[in-house]
């Protein structure tokens, strides 16, 4: 069984930090979201993935490699101009054709979802695609499906008879698709795999599976802080279940995802939660209260960081304090996102966090 991790986006929801890193090797608790997703995907069963390349394809490519390890075989296509969802699978089609029923996901989110279970009753339902719902949240698009799963509507179109309508949720990201549907792409043009789909759907061709448990994406700063936080509240074999991370322990006052090589200086002190990427340093004297810290980012001493994501290999300077921020490398000369400023030699941008720690 083969997969298609979709993955040639810019990134731009997620700048400043997408400046230097393309957002499928942004680090959750430590571990790159890519290689998690790879990692489910070889435990459900699936031998080969192809990825599609656009923004910073040579890191994406360095950071995965060929896959193998634990990992599925990994081949690659890249788009010059971004093809979207349907296109990019289009021009992906000659890598993905030959073992049957293949497994569509984005590369921007982690979930328990039970990939088995879906792709057997994608694979009872004997449709030609079957999409992973879960339930609706505010700021995603609608799903409406009927009484029989199948699949009515996305995002309210086509508008349908509100009777017909048995329930209402989001798509994941995930879906499972037979090879006839990639003959239904049109060829050499960007376009979405959902306006292949509502064609389907007409004719009541697109099946759904619903999933119930966890799922979280993390598309933007804010969701990469809020997400990592939710996941280190969790109990430890249900995150386990969910993201294939750093270890995490009780350090100080906080719960905290360890990557090897960290030092903590004297004095330094944790609060909250924290993950902290491999070979990171956090100063002396210094206090981390709810942060992220990046893989060889750097926390001078005595600095005061709360609630704060700090970029890869950023160093900051003694005494340097935030509250609610991005502090990432200025990789990106010119005009900043909205929200950022230049500070130090770094870009600072502030993070619109409204979800309060337990």
């Amino acid at each position: 069984m083969k997969a298609m991790l979709l993955a040639a986006g810019f990134g731009e929801r997620m700048l400043p930090l997408t400046g230097s890193l393309p957002k499928p090797a942004i680090p959750v608790l430590g571990r790159p979201l890519v290689l998690q997703i790879l990692h489910r995907l070889a435990q459900a069963g699936v031998g080969g993935a192809v990825i599609n390349l656009h923004h910073l394809p040579d890191e994406l490519r360095k950071l995965v490699g060929s896959g193998g390890q634990g990992l599925p075989s990994v081949a690659y296509t890249f788009e010059e101009t971004i093809l979207g969802t349907g296109g990019g699978l289009r021009n992906a089609a000659p890598l993905l054709r030959g073992e049957g029923t293949i497994v569509i996901t984005n590369s921007d989110f982690l979930a328990d979802i039970d990939i088995e279970a879906g792709l057997a009753v994608h694979r009872r339902s004997g449709l030609p695609a079957t999409l992973v719902l879960t339930e609706a949240r505010a700021g995603y698009s609608v799903v409406e499906v009927d009484q029989d799963g199948r699949i009515l509507s996305f995002g309210g179109t086509p508008e349908v008879e509100p009777s017909r309508v048995a329930g209402r949720h989001l798509f994941t990201g995930m879906h499972f698709i037979e090879e006839s549907v990639l003959d239904l792409i049109p060829q050499a043009t960007p376009n979405s795999i959902i306006d292949v789909y509502r064609r389907l759907l007409a004719d009541g061709k697109v099946g759904s599976f619903v999933h119930d448990g966890f799922w979280w994406e993390f598309g933007s700063p804010e969701l990469l802080f809020e997400g990592s936080l939710v996941l280190l509240d969790l109990p430890s074999e249900r995150r386990k279940r969910i993201s294939h991370h750093d270890p995490v322990r009780k350090i100080d006052e906080a719960v905290a995802a360890v990557g090897p090589g960290v030092i903590f200086d004297p004095g330094a002190r944790l609060h909250g939660h924290a993950a902290l990427g491999f070979a990171s340093r956090v100063g002396r004297g210094c206090r981390v209260d709810d942060c992220i810290v990046m893989p060889e980012a750097w926390v001078g001493p005595g600095c005061d960081l709360k609630r704060c994501i700090v970029g890869p290999g950023v160093e900051l300077p003694a005494e340097f304090a935030a509250e609610g921020a991005l502090i990432c490398g200025d990789h990106r000369p010119g005009t900043l996102p909205p929200q950022s400023v230049r500070r130090n030699g770094l870009i600072v941008h502030e993070l619109d966090l409204r979800r309060t720690p337990a």
